[in-house]
Formats: C-alpha cells, structure tokens, sequence
C-alpha cells in the first residue's frame, strides 16, 4: 500500500484487506492527529494505531538522519510508548509485536514488574509497558524517554475515573516535560508527541480521551459479533459437570470461566480437575500466583487443544489465548463494562460469542438478564441503555490522594533530589492546561506531608525525602496506586523446584494445607514471610483455598436502578415521586397491636447503597422517621411514613456528606495514598465523589407516594 510503504507488509497484510477501523484510522494518524480509536474486540485496533503512527516515525527519523554522520545506534533511544494495564497484556502484546517489529527493523522490550531488568545503555525503540512501571522509569532513567516520538494508551476505559488513571494522566505531563526540556538542549529535534487510545467498551469516548491529550478525533467502527447466551441455574457442582458433558458432544473443548474471587477459582478447579472432560487440564489465574505461574498458564492455555481456565479479571483483557469455544461466567461482574470485557475473550475469529452465565441468587439472575439485554440491544458500548451503564457517576475530576504518590516519586526523578513544591505544581494540570486541583488545596497537601514525614526542609523551598518516604521506597510502593499490595505478603515456594509460585496475605502455620494454582500444598517449613509448601499429589486432601482480600465496590446507581426493575420493585420513572410500600409489623407479645397498627413503611429510592443511607439519614433528620435499614434499593423505617414531599438543600446534603465522610470514605475508590492526606482535603474529596447534584435530581422535591403491593 502505497501510503504505508514501511508498515503495511508488517502490519496489515496478514488481513488481506484493511478492517473497517484500520481503514477509517490511517490518514488521520498519518496526518499526526491525536485520536481514539472505539471499534468491537478483534477489529484490528492495534495494527490499526501502530501501521500509520510507525510509518509516520520512520518517515520523520529517514529525513532526520539524512546528510548525517552519527551512526543511528549511538541515539537509540525509546521513540514509542504502548502502554498497557496488565502484566499478562504485556506479555501477549509482545508476543504478537515480536514478528512485525523484527521485520521492520525496530527493537522492543518489555518493562513491568514481572519481566528482567533492561540493558538501558542500548534501550529498546518499541516499549511495551504498564503505568507502574512508567512511573518507575520517569523517576529513575527519565533521558531514555527524551525521544519519544508516540504514545499508544491501550484498553483506556480501564484507566478513567480510577487512581490509575489519573496517575497517567500526570505521567503523561512528565513525560512531556521531559521532551521540552530535551529540545531545550538540543537532546532532541522537536518536542511533539502524538497520542492514540484505545477501547471496546468506552462511554463518551472523546471526553475521556480528552483527560488525557489535546484535540482527540474519534475513529469509530460499528458492529460486533452475535451473542449466544444461557441463563443457568448454579445449584451445586453437578450443574456444571452437566454442561461440561454437553460440550463435549457439541464439539466445545476450550473454555475460559470467570469468578468474582480468588478463592472461588482455586476451590472450583481443585473440585473439578479430573471429573471432567478436560481431565487434568483444569487451570488457574489469578493476582495473587506468581509471574512465573501465571505466564505458564497463560502458555499452556493457549497451546492446548482442549482446557478449562479458571480467572478473575486478570483475563478479562485483549490477551490471545487461542480459540475460547466458551465464556463461563460463575457469578455476575458487579459492572456492566467488565462484563462486556469478558464476553470479549470468546472466539475472537468467528462471527458469534458463546456464553452460559451461571448465577446462584436471584439478584445474580437479574443481572445477568440486564448486562445481556443491554449488550444485545444496545451493540456493546454504544446506545442509551449501555452508555447509562457505563458512565461515570462520581463528580470528582482527580483524587487529590494522586499528589501524594506523585511528588513522591517526582522527588525520585529529580537531579539532586530535591523537590521545588511550587514547579512540581505545574504538573499536575489537565492537558488543556487547567490545574486538576487548587493551589490552596494543593499546599495544605504538602504541608501535611511535611509534618507528617514524608519530606524534610533542604535547601530554600525544596523539600528532600524524609523517613516515611524512604519506608515507601524500601516497601517498593512508591510507583503504585494499585489497591492491593503484595509487598507484605508470604511468599509460597515448591519445596521441589524452588520456585516462587504465588502469595498468602499472611504466613500459615507449618502443617496447613491450603490451594494455590488449583492444588493442595501443605506448608512444611516457615521462615519470616516465606513459606515452602510441597504439593499433595492425594486429591482426596482437605485443603481450602485461602482468605485474599478482594476490594468489592457497589453497584452504581444506574446499574441499581436498572437491577430494581428486572426485580419488580417499585421505581417511579417520572421523577417526581419516590413508591414506598407501608405493611403491618408481625409482633407477638405486649404490645402486639401497637406494633402492627403502627407497621413499617419500605420506601424505594433503588439508587444504591451510598445514596440510600444518605436518603435515610436525611429523612430521620428531617422528617423524623425511625430508620432501622438502608441498603441499595430501600430503606426500612417503623411506622407509616406521611405521603409529602421530600426538601432538603443541597447545602444541608453536603453538610449531612461532610458530617459523615469517613463512613462514606469506604465506598469509593479513591486511591491507596487517600489517608495519607489532611483531613479536610480527604473530606472535600469525599463529598465530591458523593455527587451531591446527582443526590438532589434524584431525590430533592420527590413526593412520598403510597404503593400498592401486588
């Protein structure tokens, strides 16, 4: 192809003919445009950002080089970024990069947590890698990324709206403060770096983008495959037994599963391995094994003809994992785009996905039926229905908890490490140029870190690391905004092989037997935080898996809203009034018809957790009603509610929000650095992430309107 005269053999001939993606992407990209590119799984995104955004690098390095003398070798340097959210995406991105990369000349590497050290004297020109791992090398190796010319943010809708994502969006700023400074000193010829994200499952696509570059042109491409689903009954193991036999006769013999948890993939493979078709071909993948075990299942799972892969979301990405005849879902995700994810992983080279959603609850049921209505009326990510399931309901456009990490590990990349408060200000601005949070609010925060250790008084206004800021380096924590940590946890070792194969969250005392990697091991020898555990080749051990800490955020209140009707319940679509269900109080003893005549009134705002136990404390306060419950989709209080109308400001919900903050504190994922700020800051940011607009529009003038119970 003409226009792509280095990259198109490498990257786009293996399609035969452009997808509708790559075809739509190249003149824009080509032109140098920052874009994002929204097209179904297995569209060909990737090669549709890389061909035209390599072509474009190669062209620019031949005209730079021209009339040179300086070998090319001696200035390689990092000139493309792709990052990724994953370990395991890295590692398959590089194995599908490998092949095109070699043929067009171009080195690449690895750099994440679970692969070698780099030879950063010869740095790759193709870099694949994961946020934290960027925040690594900005801090220690920041001139190897002077000529860094592209950057790919794959998977993006992962980022948005996270502590994650708003870490990037700051390693980005530095990396582009690296470049202005390279071309101050000549180290580079030009300061430009061209951006393009990627996603399947993304709301609003260019207003998320925008978080993280300037001016993103939309690249869109429709379709997607059919949805072959059933709704299965989970009663006990026999019902999957039961399916596995039916696969078998229809010719299924790869099938991936997703759990919710840890330990359900561990005790669900250890139950199943060697009772079902795929015989001991049963495996595991989860955070909590080890690199090494989780690449070999990864490996082993791929090359198999016939397997069954237990994993939670570290699966749930574009990885390559062969042909998946089948998507298991035991439990339903508790959102709507890691559902979409995981029906992603089927069969990525037919024209249909084969589902068979398991759930044990009724609730479980319901959402299940609402995540496929949605997925099949609404084309994935596109339509009303989807983009209220996917949008973010939280008002709070960066957690202030994001400075902490950051200045910490902006301190690491300094020169002589020390950290100028008011220049390391500047960073933390959206790409437009507006700042992310308030200069007062943004000196209270290094204020309190003063005082509380993390940094020392230097030299004039710069700060050096103080004790609580070397504890963070020497815990490996500084790059990280990751909730779960596995830097204080045992480490498990074959006592056969020696090798690492995963994590407890604490020590087990020697003689435990416990599932790691869908096996029984038993601990035979303990030593600070290391463990060695030799493997029980009699299935007939008891064994259970272990306790892992799993972060569990509700259901947000569109998904609430949307489950409360698939249930039945009462929810008013006019939004004018809130249904509330008054029945008699079964009592027996004195008082008896006192309590019945009095009953309990159940009002149904189904907004989820947070808002409900707003709602109920704002009612008992003004309205004097004796709440005795609050959940997602009701609240409970004795007697007869009065049928009025519901006032309160929206002043005195964000005073009821700031009153109560720690107890909402909890509820949203406001990043692992968040008690490490003052408390006014962690009680604003609280109060932001409440949404209290949203709160009133909901509820705010609603009338209290008497249901009759059918």
């Amino acid at each position: 192809m003409e226009r792509l005269p280095h990259t198109f053999d490498a990257l786009l001939a293996r399609f035969g003919r452009l997808t509708e993606i790559q075809a739509r992407a190249l003149a824009p990209l080509l032109a140098g445009r920052n874009c994002v590119l929204a097209a179904p799984t297995a569209s060909g995104k990737t090669e549709a950002a890389l061909a035209p955004m390599l072509e474009r690098d190669l062209q620019q390095r031949h005209k730079e080089n021209s009339g040179r003398a300086v070998k090319q070798t001696k200035r390689t340097r990092v000139r493309v970024l792709y990052v990724v959210p994953t370990r395991a995406l890295s590692r398959d991105m590089a194995r599908r990069l490998d092949g095109p990369l070699r043929k067009l000349a171009i080195s690449m590497a690895v750099k994440t947590g679970d692969e070698p050290a780099l030879n950063w004297s010869r740095p790759p020109e193709f870099l694949i890698t994961t946020p934290e791992s960027l925040d690594s090398l900005l801090a220690n190796r920041p001139r190897v990324l002077n000529d860094v010319r592209a950057v790919v943010l794959d998977e993006l809708h992962l980022y948005d709206n996270t502590p994650r994502g708003d870490q990037l969006r700051i390693l980005l700023n530095r990396l582009r403060r690296i470049r202005a400074f390279a071309r101050s000193r000549g180290d580079a010829t030009n300061d430009e770096v061209q951006f393009c994200a990627l996603s399947a499952t993304m709301h609003d696509a260019v207003s998320i983008a925008s978080h993280y570059f300037t001016n993103p042109v939309l690249i869109q491409a429709e379709g997607g495959r059919a949805l072959d689903a059933e709704l299965l009954p989970l009663t006990s193991p026999m019902a999957l037994r039961e399916l596995f036999g039916k696969l078998r006769d229809r010719g299924c013999k790869k099938v991936l599963a997703f759990c919710q948890r840890r330990a359900e993939c561990e005790e669900w493979a250890y139950l199943l391995r060697g009772s079902t078709p795929f015989g001991d071909e049963v495996l595991v993948h989860h955070a909590s094994l080890s690199a090494h075990a989780r690449h070999a299942v990864e490996e082993k799972f791929a090359r198999s003809g016939a397997a069954l892969c237990f994993a939670t979301a570290t699966l749930e990405l574009g990885i390559d994992i062969g042909d998946v005849d089948l998507i298991l879902l035991v439990g339903s995700p508790n959102n709507f785009s890691s559902f979409l994810q995981r029906l992603g992983r089927g069969n990525r080279r037919t024209a249909c996905t084969f589902v068979a959603c398991f759930y044990r609850t009724p609730t479980e049921q319901a959402l299940f039926r609402v995540f496929l209505r949605t997925a099949r009326t609404s084309g994935g990510a596109e339509g009303t229905a989807a983009s209220a399931l996917l949008r973010s309901d939280s008002s709070l456009m960066f957690r202030p908890s994001v400075v902490v990490q950051q200045l910490c590990s902006y301190l690491k990349q300094t020169p002589h490490g020390e950290l100028e408060p008011q220049s390391a200000y500047q960073l933390f601005t959206s790409p437009q140029g507006e700042p992310l949070l308030d200069q007062q609010q943004y000196a209270q925060i290094v204020e309190h870190l003063i005082d509380t250790g993390f940094f020392l008084p230097a030299r004039g206004t710069a700060l050096r690391p103080g004790p609580q800021w070397h504890k963070l380096y020497e815990e490996r924590a500084l790059y990280s905004n990751l909730s779960e940590s596995d830097s204080s946890a045992a480490v498990v070792v074959d006592d056969i092989t020696g090798r690492r194969v995963g994590y407890l969250e604490r020590v087990a005392p020697t003689g435990t037997t416990f599932l790691l990697g869908g096996q029984a091991r038993r601990v035979v020898w303990t030593q600070g935080q290391r463990l060695l555990a030799h493997a029980e080749t009699d299935h007939a051990a008891k064994a259970r898996a272990p306790r892992w800490f799993t972060l569990w955020r509700g259901l947000s209140p569109a998904l609430t809203q949307a489950l409360a009707q698939e249930l039945g319940f009462p929810c008013d679509q006019s939004a004018t009034s809130l249904p509330m269900i008054i029945e008699p109080q079964e009592s027996t003893g004195e008082g008896a018809a006192e309590m019945k005549a009095a009953g309990r009134t159940l009002l149904f705002h189904c907004a989820g957790e947070v808002y409900g136990k707003a709602l109920g404390e704002l009612l008992e306060t003004k309205q004097g009603a004796r709440v005795v419950e609050c959940n997602e989709f009701l609240v409970e209080a004795m007697g007869c509610l009065p049928e009025t109308t519901v006032l309160f400001t929206e002043e005195e919900t964000r005073s009821l929000v700031g009153r109560r903050w720690r107890q909402f504190e909890r509820a949203f994922a406001l990043g692992r650095f968040q008690t490490y700020l003052p408390p006014a800051v962690r009680r604003k940011s609280v109060i932001a992430a409440f949404n209290v607009p949203d709160f009133q529009r909901r509820f705010g003038g609603r009338k209290l309107t008497r249901h009759t119970a059918e």
